[in-house]
């Protein structure tokens, strides 16, 4: 009993640190991304190609995760590996806050440079994170627990993301460009060292079986399992449709929509408002009812989110207003359902392979979608369409053709098969019985709301 008591003491204790590890990282991420990121890089005159490319960073760096899975692999060394790439990941951005105190059109390409010397470290950090935190966190709380610490990643996203606004746009008003920047990158850079020395405390989690062989053919065992094979095709089409527009949404709002860095972080704040509220419901049904059936429903819904910012101007901005509680509630859902499913496509043995492999190849799908959106961009630079009154952009169209590719990508999504999911119309039937039973239980307490002559109504 002794022992056993110990080990709830320590899996609670781990649990606490990976959580308080991802809330410091998560600053970092949204103080280095996003907006702020797109507003450096305009800052060091990038265009609508470096913008892309920006974006894509993260998903071509992603092919060092077939190396780093490899290395996993054969030395079984996975926590010194996840933390020697977290360590180059976060700590190179001290480097950057020195660019903006000097001068010369260089620093742009320095910028860039060292924006994907830190993606690719991160991803030589991932799969052995994921295998880590795999055999650190039981099967049996896996779901729920993420559930828990994605709603305190969410109330660290609404922190630091309305934090760095606020302080952008004062030192943006007092004309201090260079020191706004450069301040949020050493916060950013600072959090990261915390998260770092946090991550480092972690227990290894067991003993990490070597696995040895040739490296081309541990990589090609993915693509020979065919369910795994399947489920990459999905996420091919996917990640095309979702990269091709992804990286000019904050330089839309930027440029286009003219918001200040406050109202981008109001914006950024109320979705992950939503997630924090929803992120423990969703949780609860993905483990009622799967995986699947929650993908199912929030990609055919996050179909409609590029429709919905052709709309927004710089005199209708509150439009965003209920986007931005519809993505929130969509993109909570699919989240928390994409980050299960790859591990249940993976076995134990060689999983960090599996997702390494997933990664790589969905990421290179997106990261080609970014160069297509970001030279279609700049084809398109100086373009203008009125329709319906209003005036579209090149950033306009290219949210429709995502849009475009959502719709057909979402289809896919029925595809993926789950051995214990309970059907995309059984969850859909419990959610529409749980709106009426809300709705009932709302007339209860005002019944005055379906009073036929509207006595009631003040």
């Amino acid at each position: 009993m002794e022992s056993d008591d110990g080990g709830t003491s320590s899996l609670r204790t781990s649990l606490a640190v990976i959580t308080w590890e991802g809330t410091f990282a998560t600053v970092f991420v949204i103080l280095t991304g996003g907006a702020f990121l797109t507003g450096a890089a305009i800052f060091f005159g990038a265009g609508d190609f470096e913008i892309a490319l920006l974006g894509a960073a993260p998903f071509l760096a992603q092919v060092a995760q077939l190396a780093a899975a490899a290395a996993v692999d054969r030395t079984g060394k996975r926590k010194a590996i996840t933390v020697w790439g977290v360590l180059v990941a976060r700590q190179v951005w001290w480097i950057l806050p020195v660019l903006f105190f000097l001068s010369g059109g260089w620093r742009l390409t320095v910028f860039i440079l060292l924006i994907l010397l830190s993606n690719v470290a991160t991803m030589v950090a991932t799969p052995g994170w994921l295998d880590w935190m795999a055999d650190i966190i039981p099967d049996r709380i896996r779901k729920r627990y993420f559930g828990n610490r994605n709603a305190a990643v969410a109330a660290a996203t609404v922190v630091a993301t309305m934090a760095g606004g606020l302080c952008l746009d004062a030192c943006l008003n007092a004309h201090w460009e260079a020191e706004g920047y450069a301040l949020l990158f050493g916060i950013a850079a600072f959090c990261g060292l915390v998260a770092l020395v946090l991550l480092w405390s972690l227990p290894s989690g067991g003993e990490r079986k070597r696995v040895d062989g040739a490296t081309l053919e541990r990589l090609a065992e993915p693509i020979r399992d065919r369910p795994f094979r399947g489920l990459l095709a999905v996420f091919i089409v996917w990640n095309f449709a979702l990269g091709l527009a992804a990286a000019f949404f904050a330089a839309h709002m930027i440029l286009n929509l003219k918001m200040t860095f406050t109202q981008i972080s109001l914006y950024t704040s109320s979705v992950a408002l939503v997630a924090v509220v929803l992120s423990r419901p969703w949780g609860i049904m993905i483990e009622r009812f799967g995986c699947r059936p929650v993908m199912v429903v929030c990609a055919f819904g996050i179909v409609l989110i590029p429709l919905i910012w052709c709309f927004p101007t710089p005199q209708r901005l509150w439009i965003l207003i209920p986007e931005s509680v519809y993505a929130g509630v969509l993109w909570t859902g699919f989240n928390l359902a994409l980050f299960n499913v790859p591990l249940a496509y993976s076995p134990k043995e060689g999983r960090a392979n599996y997702l390494a492999v997933f990664s790589v190849v969905s990421g290179l799908s997106f990261f080609a979608a970014s160069i297509v959106g970001g030279a279609l961009a700049e084809g398109w630079a100086g373009m203008q369409w009125v329709v319906l009154g209003g005036t579209f952009v090149n950033y306009h169209l290219l949210f429709v053709t995502s849009a475009i590719l959502r719709f057909i990508a979402a289809f896919l999504f029925l595809t993926i098969r789950e051995p214990k999911e309970k059907g995309v119309m059984t969850m859909m039937q419990f959610m529409g019985y749980a709106l009426l039973r809300r709705m009932a239980a709302g007339r209860q307490i005002l019944p005055w709301t379906s009073s036929p002559g509207g006595e009631g109504k003040s």
